[in-house]
């Protein structure tokens, strides 16, 4: 029996080279975020260029393995006007980034918040 070869779809393949080059923008605005800093999954999808692309931030940050080397636990949720947090749902993710972000420097209030005036990030220029 001759051996078929696998078809694969090429909508299929540019849709996911799509994600995949948002990703990497995505990647590389964390990848500039200092240490002791944040910034929200809007903030990041905007310089991104990707306005309106927090969900996309957010899907990009889930998927981040250690051969992406991004700072992952700098890009957190927004929680209302000058106050940011972390928004993983998993109390054991949460719980992981809060601590790496608590080594790094970074205060979180009572309520579990991070002020973004004394930890935000704004790159240069903006």
């Amino acid at each position: 029996m001759p051996s078929r070869a696998r078809r694969t779809d090429p909508a299929a393949d540019t849709d996911a080279a799509h994600v995949a080059a948002l990703y990497e923008r995505i990647y590389r605005v964390a990848r500039k975020i200092p240490r002791g800093t944040v910034a929200t999954y809007g903030q990041v999808a905007e310089l991104a260029g990707i306005p309106r692309g927090h969900r996309v931030a957010g899907a990009a940050m889930k998927a981040v393995k250690p051969s992406h080397r991004v700072p992952w636990q700098r890009v957190v949720g927004k929680r209302s006007r000058g106050v940011a947090q972390v928004n993983i749902k998993d109390p054991v993710g949460g719980a992981i980034q809060r601590k790496l972000l608590e080594k790094e420097g970074v205060e979180f209030t009572k309520t579990g918040g991070i002020r973004l005036a004394d930890h935000g990030w704004l790159p240069p220029g903006a």
